[in-house]
């Protein structure tokens, strides 16, 4: 782990600490939304096989979804929040190191 002896590398780092906490988070909940469009076309395929369809029809009709048009919204929406504070927080960790110099 780097040790930072002043204090505007000490604010980097901690900023990039917090920058990165954000993204980990931002990536939680896109995982999370990528399995609720994951369960939510299983459950479209059970129906269909119930009624004697195939799974490429299920997974037709639950693509059209409002449920899967938000999933796959929020999913892409928290990893480009994640990807933003990814790049936010490595900016920071370079500015801290930057200082250390």
């Amino acid at each position: 782990m780097q040790t930072f002896m002043n204090e505007t590398e000490q604010a980097a780092y901690n900023l990039a600490e917090a920058l990165s906490e954000k993204a980990m988070t931002n990536m939680k909940f896109a995982e999370e939304a990528a399995e609720a469009f994951r369960a939510g076309k299983m459950a479209m395929r059970r129906q269909f096989k119930a009624r004697g369809l195939s799974e490429a029809e299920a997974d037709i009709r639950y693509s059209g979804t409002a449920q899967a048009s938000k999933t796959i919204s929020d999913n892409n929406f928290f990893m480009s929040q994640a990807s933003m504070y990814n790049a936010a927080a490595a900016t920071q960790y370079a500015k801290a190191l930057y200082h250390k110099k």
